[in-house]
């Protein structure tokens, strides 16, 4: 017998959280933001709102219709926008300083 090389399989990628997670996920960001951003929050609103909008219509409850692959695909591309904004809004908060107690948003 040769020695054959096995072919490696491509990583795997971590589990998704539960459908029932990410709606409680998003309540902990909005949670975290109130928190930490105080006042400034507000402008942070629309982009939370539509992330949960999107969320929804990614992953509906029963008896609610289901995306197809190509809606799902354009909702994920959504969430990852929408997330990439948040992230660069919340960047700037931090670095201006204009969010009051924000300590450790960065910090590791």
């Amino acid at each position: 017998m040769g020695d054959a090389v096995k072919p490696q399989s491509a990583p795997q990628a971590p589990a998704a959280p539960a459908l029932d997670a990410a709606p409680a996920l998003l309540q902990q960001v909005r949670r975290t933001v109130d928190t930490r951003i105080g006042a400034g929050r507000h402008g942070l609103g629309p982009l939370l709102d539509d992330l949960g909008q999107t969320l929804a219509r990614l992953l509906p409850g029963p008896g609610d219709t289901r995306l197809s692959p190509e809606e799902q695909q354009q909702a994920r591309a959504a969430i990852a926008g929408t997330l990439d904004t948040l992230e660069d809004v919340l960047e700037a908060f931090h670095r201006s300083g204009r969010a009051g107690n924000v300590m450790g948003w960065g910090e590791r």
